[in-house]
């Protein structure tokens, strides 16, 4: 991964930062040169914890300062947090894993929302939103692509009801190949991480089975949108045991405007299925059913002409 440090916005719409504390830390000690708006007094400020500077809300939300990205890029966003306070944690009870899946979150835990922007500042997409269910110092990580014509990266954050977040060494980075153009595909980030994955089926979650991360996806879980690199053929494989009725891997292929322009599905795992999307496909997102899903990849292998030697194999 590479970092990006000292992130700064040259639109007219967003002001050049004069601190910014992805990779670099809290370090002005000033909340203001940080957060967004009139802050709400000692709700939030910045102190140090375990001998670094972290910035600390306290039964409240913060806004932090929006940093420049590119668009169509893979970026991981990472941090500690820890909080204290009267509530309940995953340490206690190992049921709030479900609380680790994108849009599931309770007002009496600490979550955090990362939304991008255009050049403009208007939002785009969907805002993804998680909780941060861990008491105990827990580093978390968001893997993801900003969509076409992102511009910039807005995190806010909230702690709870009555409860105090420690929030340090926040970073954002782009983030290198992982052997496939979706984000963590084979869950390396472990169980209680859903990069990649933004609708999760009623009863879905990542398990621990033999020491390894797998998704039980139950009736049709749905991964987050990725780009992809042009015309040409791809491979669509899988490693994954069925786990109830109609399993298959889908990846629906969508063009500039989010239009679906067709589907491939795969439902003997282990090899490959290769196939040529229309050329004016642009995105592409997995729909999963009834499987023990151990990873799942898209690759592009070659120009459009490749799949007729890959089919002969």
């Amino acid at each position: 991964m590479k970092p990006l440090f000292g992130l700064l916005l040259v639109s007219a719409v967003f002001p050049v930062l004069a601190a910014s504390p992805y990779g670099e830390g809290f370090a002005s000690g000033n909340a203001a040169d940080y957060v967004e708006g009139k802050l709400p007094g000692e709700k939030v400020r910045i102190a140090p914890v375990d001998g670094v500077n972290a910035l600390l809300v306290v039964g409240a939300r913060a806004r932090l300062k929006p940093v420049s990205v590119r668009s169509l890029t893979k970026y991981t966003l990472s941090f500690d947090a820890s909080f204290r306070g009267d509530a309940e944690s995953i340490e206690e009870n190992p049921r709030f894993s479900i609380l680790a899946q994108p849009g599931q979150r309770s007002p009496v835990l600490p979550s955090r929302t990362i939304q991008c922007l255009d050049a403009a500042g208007k939002p785009l997409g969907r805002p993804r939103t998680l909780s941060m269910p861990c008491r105990a110092r827990h580093t978390y990580r968001d893997v993801f692509h900003t969509p076409r014509d992102a511009a910039a990266l807005r995190l806010d954050v909230a702690s709870g009801e009555g409860l105090t977040l420690a929030l340090a060494n926040l970073r954002l980075e782009e983030t290198a190949d992982e052997g496939a153009l979706n984000a963590n595909p084979s869950f390396a980030l472990g169980p209680l991480n859903y990069s990649g994955w933004h609708r999760i089926s009623a009863g879905g979650r990542l398990i621990e089975v033999d020491g390894k991360t797998v998704f039980d996806t139950k009736y049709g879980s749905r991964g987050t949108a990725f780009p992809l690199p042009g015309p040409g053929t791809y491979a669509l494989s899988a490693k994954a045991t069925g786990n109830g009725y109609n399993s298959c891997v889908n990846v629906d292929i969508f063009d500039a405007e989010g239009k679906k322009l067709m589907r491939s599905v795969l439902r003997r795992y282990g090899q490959p299925k290769y196939f040529v999307p229309p050329k004016e496909a642009a995105s592409a997102s997995f729909l999963v059913y009834s499987c023990l899903l151990e990873e799942v990849r898209l690759l592009r292998v070659g120009d459009a002409k490749a799949i007729e030697s890959l089919l002969k194999r």
